[in-house]
């Protein structure tokens, strides 16, 4: 992601009397790669709250649940991979150990096996959803899906 291209916004903070770090946002006329803006909603993701690969999708309005995961296999440890989850809750089996110290750390709702996705899955504030909104439109994709979360 060229510097040119982004510009820092503050978010609403998830926790009241906790400050969220500004956000990457692009700027006007940028564009931006799929894998970028995937992982500036997953940075968007507060500690605590998960969401699903199609989540991820559905708020950038393109791609699918399998495009995500593919991003999100490039991503390595510099973004926040334990927090992004199948839509039930589960991780591959290879990654549910590494991501459960982090569920813990984070207080994130989860039993033996799964998050809690009713209790963990994060709702975006309007805030929230115009800084994805702003992520979404710097894609080059002509047509998004309207918006359903």
């Amino acid at each position: 992601m060229a510097k040119e291209n982004v510009v820092k916004e503050a978010g609403g903070g998830p926790v009241p009397g906790e400050t969220e770090p500004p956000r990457n946002v692009p700027a006007d006329g940028a564009q931006w790669e799929y894998d970028e803006a995937v992982f500036a909603v997953v940075a968007m993701i507060p500690s605590g709250k998960v969401l699903s690969y199609g989540d991820i999708a559905e708020l950038l309005g393109a791609g699918g649940p399998r495009q995500v995961g593919k991003v999100m296999g490039r991503g390595g440890s510099e973004v926040t991979w334990w927090r992004v989850l199948r839509s039930n809750g589960t991780m591959p089996a290879a990654l549910q150990p590494l991501a459960e110290p982090h569920w813990a750390d984070e207080q994130t709702p989860h039993t033996d096996t799964r998050v809690q996705m009713k209790l963990a899955r994060w709702i975006p504030t309007e805030a929230d959803h115009a800084c994805i909104d702003k992520v979404a439109a710097a894609l080059p994709i002509p047509k998004r899906h309207p918006r359903m979360i």
